[in-house]
């Protein structure tokens, strides 16, 4: 039996069209399981940061990143732990009503370092950004009733700077 975890890669890439293509295309032919893929500019105007977490076990990320590595546009690989890195999440969600978002406030309110914020309103419904840690995230989520407050939801990878 595989003993799959969430590991966290970043990457430093060359900011070029098709790298992200390139590196998710690797993943689908080697059957990697990616749970979120992020990617975005970097303080480097001509490199791009990516931050992907995959859920497999340690042979086979190591496998991952020895293929990743191969990429002529990679720059950068690391293999980094939770505790290594600064990570956060956003979701945002269209409430059905106030009376939800008050609710969502009021568990978010008992997560430290996660935060909840009223952002617009479309058509009468609040819209909400939460931003936090993954498993922050998953306990707001698990309080709300999707059916029942949330009309809309989209929810971010992980984005990660290693420390």
């Amino acid at each position: 039996m595989m003993n799959k975890k969430k590991h966290i890669i970043i990457l430093e890439v060359e900011n070029k069209p098709g790298v992200l293509n390139k590196i998710a295309s690797l993943c689908r032919r080697k059957q990697y399981n990616i749970q979120s893929l992020t990617v975005g500019t970097s303080n480097d105007p001509g490199l791009s940061h990516m931050t992907i977490v995959i859920v497999e076990d340690i042979e086979r990320i190591q496998q991952v990143m020895n293929q990743i590595k191969k990429i002529i546009e990679v720059i950068k690989v690391e293999h980094v732990y939770s505790k290594d890195v600064v990570g956060k999440e956003i979701v945002l969600l269209i409430m059905k009503n106030e009376d939800a978002a008050k609710k969502l406030n009021k568990v978010t309110a008992l997560i430290h370092n996660a935060s909840v914020k009223t952002i617009n309103t479309v058509d009468g419904h609040p819209v909400l950004e939460i931003v936090g840690e993954g498993i922050e995230i998953e306990h707001i989520l698990e309080s709300l009733d999707m059916e029942k407050d949330v009309l809309k939801m989209a929810r971010s990878g992980l984005v990660a700077l290693k420390v």
